[in-house]
């Protein structure tokens, strides 16, 4: 089950938010008014990690997320790479039963995003 991590942080004129799971990391920005401005869904985050990212501004984007850690010798940061393949049957069910405790207003923020996504990159 997503739990929150930290509480609200401000950052300029948003607040960030971050839940965790054994599955997900949910990043959330969120203006004072409480509506989402942002968010980053990353999935499989011991496996083979993906994220699912949305803004206001710029939209959608999913990507693979290399964590930089090719060598044991060098600590270098995470990055995303470009990856087509969001598993809408994995990450959904998942997501829905992962977020039951955290707020309901992100949870089904969240949902409609997924649903979102999956639809515009399907009518390709």
């Amino acid at each position: 089950m997503l739990t929150e991590l930290r509480s609200k942080q401000d950052e300029k004129d948003v607040i960030k938010r971050w839940f965790q799971d054994d599955y997900f990391d949910l990043f959330t920005w969120q203006d004072y008014s409480g509506t989402i401005t942002g968010f980053q869904l990353c999935y499989d985050r011991l496996g083979e990690e993906r994220v699912l990212s949305w803004d206001w501004q710029r939209g959608f984007g999913h990507h693979r997320v290399d964590d930089g850690e090719a060598s044991p010798h060098k600590n270098m940061s995470p990055i995303f790479i470009r990856n087509g393949g969001f598993s809408y049957e994995e990450v959904m069910p998942r997501f829905v039963k992962s977020s039951e405790r955290i707020s309901q207003d992100i949870s089904l923020f969240i949902i409609e995003k997924i649903k979102e996504y999956v639809q515009s990159h399907t009518k390709r």
